[in-house]
């Protein structure tokens, strides 16, 4: 996946999914004008959060990228990929040439990225369709088509000409062109990835206790699962502690197709005083119940305290054992000398 589109999957990723009994495919294209080593189109399509697809203007085929890569794509599916990605693609330059028009932009490389496509719920029912865009890192186009009822469409403050006729257009090509082969395409590729993208995995849960500059910061961990929808809270006392206090929110990638999640608090020496109990809670796909573990502040400093106490008691004793021990060897050694004198006289 180009460097690109994987920035542009991450900043768009949580607004392209409606909700954890939900599938979504999306295509992530780039289209560049100007001179550089890339191809000038190239799309990255995404199954979740899995790449299956790729295609770029160079070498005008679809290529397969999923986990069961010795299966043969079917023809039609192929054809319907290039087929949408042939409409995106003049889609993108047409809107290119426009923009850069309309900037006064006629020298330099200048990107445009979009994300388009579908989910569908659990049920097999379409849910979503949708496309955003940027150009040059600007955000400039927005349209969704939400559960089959209405359709939002918001554009940005450089685009012209999408208004009325033309936005009329877009809304019939998504409802009965773009979004039937897309709930296709989705459920074709959601047969051959099932046991990849249907898999749930349980998240392991850590409270962190780290003590800093006037107090402690309070941390949930919660990593190793998946999917990624996850829902962890940090209680103080039973009561959620309100989220513009928390530091961290972010679903991260792990490394191994799993997921981690932090939120911190920073808790004051005076907060420490009151022993409130803190208790991370977490609820996912794969639990039949609520993950939770607690701390109660005030009572780690208490241990610790405790625990110092008896490491120098410990340490007091060791040094008393040592010198009990040397003490004897010497008296030992001394009354053997003792003898040995005695012998040699007589």
């Amino acid at each position: 996946m180009g460097k690109l589109s994987v920035l542009f999957f991450i900043s768009f990723y949580t607004i392209g999914n409606a909700g954890s009994g939900s599938h979504s495919l999306w295509a992530l294209a780039t289209y560049i004008s100007g001179e550089t080593p890339f191809p000038e189109f190239t799309v990255v399509v995404m199954l979740d959060d899995v790449q299956v697809a790729y295609y770029d203007s160079n070498m005008k085929h679809f290529i397969y990228r999923g986990h069961n890569t010795s299966d043969k794509i079917h023809d039609d599916l192929a054809q319907d990929g290039a087929y949408v990605f042939g409409i995106i693609y003049q889609s993108m330059k047409e809107r290119s040439f426009h923009l850069k028009h309309h900037l006064n932009l006629t020298e330099g490389v200048q990107v445009q990225q979009r994300m388009s496509g579908c989910e569908m719920l659990d049920n097999g029912e379409p849910a979503l369709i949708m496309f955003k865009e940027t150009f040059n890192g600007i955000f400039v186009d927005h349209a969704i088509f939400n559960s089959m009822t209405h359709f939002t469409y918001d554009s940005g403050t450089l685009l012209v000409g999408y208004y009325g006729i033309r936005q009329a257009y877009e809304k019939a090509l998504f409802e009965n062109v773009l979004l039937p082969i897309c709930i296709k395409s989705l459920k074709r590729f959601l047969k051959r990835e099932k046991n990849i993208v249907m898999r749930k995995v349980p998240p392991r849960l850590r409270l962190i206790k780290k003590e800093v500059s006037g107090g402690f910061q309070v941390s949930c961990l919660a990593f190793g699962f998946y999917p990624r929808h996850i829902n962890l809270t940090l209680l103080r006392d039973g009561q959620p502690v309100a989220e513009q206090e928390l530091t961290g929110g972010e679903v991260l990638p792990s490394g191994d197709g799993t997921y981690q999640l932090r939120k911190s608090l920073e808790v004051s020496t005076g907060e420490l005083k009151k022993r409130h109990n803190y208790t991370c809670t977490a609820f996912h796909l794969s639990l039949d119940n609520k993950l939770d573990v607690s701390w109660e502040s005030g009572a780690e400093r208490v241990h610790l305290s405790t625990l110092s106490v008896l490491l120098v008691m410990l340490l007091i004793l060791i040094l008393l054992g040592i010198f009990i021990c040397v003490k004897r060897r010497w008296r030992c050694t001394a009354s053997h000398l003792k003898l040995v004198n005695i012998d040699a006289k007589a």
